[in-house]
């Protein structure tokens, strides 16, 4: 009997694409020996899951197809996700073999193991969650955005809003206790649109998942502002399973930043927001999106932005330079911001970003949490807490296990706790 041919996944971009490889890796593992990236040992085929959130998004692809094909000329490199959906002429000139559009994943399974997914076509997912190697699960429940912000070519790339149904949510919650995890990442293209097209809302799916008894903490990824209702921020604050920790992609905080980006919200509504967030979730760690250099942002108007980010009690930053995209409206906006300037304001956010950090850190100095386990190095372990600190303390506790922590001390950037049996 011949050996069955070896299959690597490379998957770029966000927590959706690392769910639906995730989901991929499902259908596809008892059809291949499932290997890693690198040349020691060369797979027969490659599928890399693209993003193009960037430019350099759309860099790193060009650059895994070469990869591939110096790890094994002879390898067949399949292409899917957001790149091919989007802006395919970006990889007119890669040496690939095949390629799939982000919603043509039920064709790529068929055309490498003979049949299709039992799943609907405009939601592609795996009935067991897939096959998830890491401490922390994710699990993809909505599609899709319904929004056209100025500058993002994501809606283009992933279609309208859709949400799993509640069945599936918890089939695959069912699922993934059962293998173990801990914790579970609820994830989406805009996560805070579940349910809204059968009338119902994300904060009703988490009260139920809480009602099941549900043993795993729930984790929320990222959320639009514009999505955020005063029942899912009382839900978020009344539920023992959610982290209080939530992301939320801010982008400017200039009115007429936010007016050219297309934004739904005002710098005055944005800060309203933050201030319910903080008033009613405790020790909540809030992180946020800036995106630095979009057309039109004088000096004027990036020092609004950081002026009022400085106000905000945040925990961390995700800093971005613009960077344009096909079909956006925002690729045809003037006038440009030079790189250099982007660079120094960047740097700017950077540095505010690592002083936030620590003050966040130091905030948490003697409280009690909890970590799950992600990873071990002899006598320590280490893992996030509830509200997304990097905590390492001397455990016997393996991966995916949820250990009880005190914070005790801060050397350089390292967090380290003590295991707390009390």
């Amino acid at each position: 009997m011949s050996e069955k041919p070896k299959l690597c996944l490379i998957t770029l971009g966000c927590k959706a694409n690392q769910y639906d490889s995730s989901a991929l890796l499902g259908y596809l593992k008892d059809n291949f020996i499932l290997v890693s990236p690198g040349e020691e040992l060369p797979a027969d085929i490659y599928i890399i899951n693209t993003c193009t959130v960037t430019h350099r998004a759309d860099f790193d692809a060009r650059q895994w197809i070469n990869k591939a094909k110096r790890w094994n000329p002879n390898a067949q490199v399949v292409i899917t996700g957001c790149l091919a959906e989007a802006n395919p002429k970006a990889l007119q000139r890669a040496n690939f073999d095949l390629i799939f559009k982000a919603n043509e994943k039920d064709k790529l399974l068929k055309a490498l193991c003979g049949k299709e997914p039992d799943c609907p076509k405009k939601f592609f997912y795996h009935p067991t969650a897939g096959l998830q190697n890491r401490s922390r699960a994710f699990l993809k429940i909505q599609e899709g955005c319904n929004y056209r912000c100025s500058y993002c070519i994501v809606p283009y790339a992933r279609g309208k809003s859709s949400s799993l149904s509640l069945e599936s949510v918890f089939s695959q919650l069912t699922a993934l206790s059962e293998q173990g995890f801990a914790e579970v990442v609820l994830c989406g293209i805009n996560l805070g649109e579940w349910g809204k097209e059968t009338g119902t809302e994300l904060a009703e799916l988490l009260e139920k998942i809480e009602k099941t008894g549900f043993l795993a903490r729930i984790r929320l990824s990222s959320l639009e502002p514009m999505t955020i209702s005063q029942r899912l921020i009382e839900t978020i604050a009344g539920l023992k399973l959610i982290c209080p920790h939530l992301h939320l992609p801010m982008q400017s905080l200039d009115d007429e930043i936010l007016k050219r980006m297309k934004r739904p919200y005002t710098r005055e509504q944005f800060l309203r927001l933050c201030q319910k967030l903080f008033s009613k979730i405790p020790d909540l760690c809030l992180g946020l999106d800036v995106l630095v250099g979009f057309p039109g942002e004088n000096q004027t108007r990036f020092e609004n932005t950081y002026q009022a980010i400085q106000e905000l009690p945040f925990g961390y930053l995700h800093i971005f330079s613009f960077s344009p995209r096909p079909l956006t409206p925002a690729q045809k906006l003037k006038p440009r911001v030079p790189e250099r300037i982007i660079k120094q304001r960047s740097n700017l956010l950077s540095e505010l970003n690592q002083k936030r950090k620590r003050d966040f850190a130091l905030s948490q100095l003697g409280k009690k949490m909890e970590i799950v386990i992600e990873d071990r190095n002899q006598e320590w372990g280490m893992g996030y807490s509830q509200n997304y600190l990097y905590l390492k303390a001397k455990t016997g506790a393996g991966i995916r296990e949820r250990v009880k922590v005190k914070l005790v001390a801060i050397a350089g950037e390292e967090l380290i706790g003590e295991e707390d049996n009390g």
